[in-house]
């Protein structure tokens, strides 16, 4: 299986051979603007300045690699990218503050025109539209109660919350637009985060969700999470030859990927929020380890690596898929799903019916 690289130092990357090339920049610090110098020579605006390695670079085979996520300050020269492109790998990048930034998708051989134009003509069909945005919310909220319920063998009392998320469940099937649907939706995911303090072993100053910016450790981890979630569902979404632009809960046309958003609904649950339940229970992430800074809290550098670690771990863990009966992978999962969509585009499922955890 092909790995994710996760690029947490100051680094350059570049092309030897059929290797991916990463040189660490020793003793810097990351860089929250962009800086640019005039290079006299080639008489061109340059961003930031020249900067050598460390002399000690890494050699990673390139067809090894399935996608690489950056968060320090790193340089990219043309060869890499020409590299990137060959061997069909995504780069995602992240800011300072690890928040998503955007990412560099190489053109795929394996496109469609034929996917896409079903694609959109779903999303124009108005009652096409609404019955895959409600299978697609049913299934979260499904998957937000089989967390829930995993949590009351430890005697934690989760009853109204639980019967709350059911009931706007059961509502699910008599909304008529994805209006209503998305305040379902939220109304859910309020009193989902509202019952957290409960299933915390520690305690957090966590009450609701607040999102620009994230207010205390437990937003920023949520916000943290679902930046890496919404990356890896783009990957695997570029690997299926749907269109990342064209999705069916959130709306189309506002420069982001409303595919990749609702994708990530049905698996924030297991993936991203298993993931902080599990490093804030064992006290693996603490308060002492963000930073305040004047854009909110960040997440330095360790105890991110930490919580990357969790949350690649989470991705190759291995479950029991019921309908399948067989045993997969969350990442493969997820690309799965994809394919569960394009088939019931193009006719080969007669009924959209996203993952559910068991």
């Amino acid at each position: 299986m092909k790995n994710n690289i996760y690029i947490f130092s100051n680094s350059i990357l570049s092309r030897k051979d059929h290797s991916i090339v990463l040189d660490t920049i020793p003793n810097t610090e990351a860089i929250h603007e962009t800086d640019f110098y005039e290079d006299e020579t080639a008489g061109v605006i340059i961003p930031a300045m020249k900067i050598e390695g460390n002399g000690n670079p890494r050699y990673i085979p390139a067809e090894s690699v399935e996608a690489i996520y950056t968060f320090g300050e790193v340089r990219f020269n043309t060869q890499f990218f020409k590299c990137m492109s060959f061997y069909e790998i995504p780069v995602h990048i992240f800011n300072y503050y690890g928040n998503y930034v955007g990412s560099f998708l190489p053109p795929s051989n394996s496109g469609s025109g034929e996917i896409q134009l079903l694609q959109y003509t779903a999303y124009l069909n108005q009652h096409k539209r609404l019955y895959i945005a409600k299978a697609i919310i049913e299934s979260a909220l499904k998957n937000i109660l089989v967390n829930l319920k995993s949590y009351l063998y430890s005697g934690i009392d989760l009853d109204e919350t639980i019967n709350v998320i059911s009931a706007n469940l059961e509502q699910v099937k008599f909304t008529d637009t994805i209006q209503e649907l998305m305040g379902l939706e939220g109304t859910s995911r309020n009193n989902y985060y509202g019952c957290w303090q409960s299933i915390f072993r520690q305690q957090t100053d966590f009450e609701k969700r607040i999102k620009n910016p994230p207010v205390g450790i437990i937003n920023s981890l949520i916000s943290f999470g679902n930046s890496l979630l919404y990356a890896v569902c783009l990957s695997e979404i570029y690997r299926t030859r749907l269109n990342p632009f064209i999705g069916f809960i959130h709306e189309t046309g506002d420069n982001k990927h409303p595919l990749v958003y609702d994708i990530s609904e049905i698996f924030k649950p297991i993936i991203v929020d298993k993931v902080i339940f599990r490093v804030i229970n064992l006290n693996m992430i603490q308060p002492d380890d963000f930073k305040q800074t004047d854009k909110g809290l960040r997440l330095k550098d360790d105890a991110r690596k930490k919580f990357v670690e969790e949350f690649e771990n989470k991705l190759s863990s291995v479950i029991h898929h019921k309908r399948l009966n067989r045993r997969i992978s969350l990442r493969s999962l997820i690309r799965m799903e994809c394919y569960n969509l394009i088939n019931y585009l193009t006719g080969k499922l007669k009924t959209y019916d996203p993952y559910r955890a068991n």
